[in-house]
């Protein structure tokens, strides 16, 4: 995708993609880039405490900023998480921070803690996440593959984290 006005493949409308790249438009600063951090304030993103990760991964430079390129790409590919599946994969992607392939305890830890936020003890999050890798990595690596993770989230959970509410 990334023409204006391209028609997405995924469920999100041509209409969805160009209010989303006007919205984009209007955060963007003279060099046509949106700070990741800057999302937050749009309402179709910002209920979402996974978006500044969410988009992390389609910033292509690393610089923690998103071109209009950047940004219709993730809200395209967004809207193309119908299959269960992919959702799975995209989701593991969030919670594997390093890119290594696998989740360990640190990376649950903090995907907790950003969940959460501050309503629960640092303690007790790490106690959570320690028994989350205890009770779901069954080949006893210290980290959790695809296959485990999944065993962790049902289709229905999913189903609602990938959705954009329009």
């Amino acid at each position: 995708m990334g023409a204006k006005g391209s028609r997405p493949s995924g469920r999100l409308s041509s209409a969805d993609v160009e209010r989303l790249q006007r919205r984009f438009m209007k955060l963007a600063g003279p060099d046509g880039r949106v700070a990741i951090p800057k999302f937050q304030s749009m309402v179709e993103l910002g209920a979402n405490p996974f978006t500044g990760r969410i988009l992390q991964l389609f910033d292509t430079d690393n610089d923690n900023h998103l071109t209009l390129d950047e940004f219709t790409k993730a809200m395209d590919y967004f809207g193309e998480l119908a299959n269960p599946e992919e959702q799975y994969k995209f989701a593991f992607k969030i919670y594997d921070m390093d890119g290594d392939g696998f989740i360990g305890a640190q990376e649950l830890y903090q995907t907790l803690s950003t969940l959460v936020g501050r309503t629960i003890p640092d303690a007790h999050l790490e106690q959570i996440a320690l028994n989350t890798m205890r009770e779901y990595d069954v080949d006893g690596d210290d980290k959790l593959s695809l296959h485990e993770f999944k065993n962790l989230l049902s289709t229905t959970d999913l189903q609602h984290k990938f959705s954009l509410s329009m």
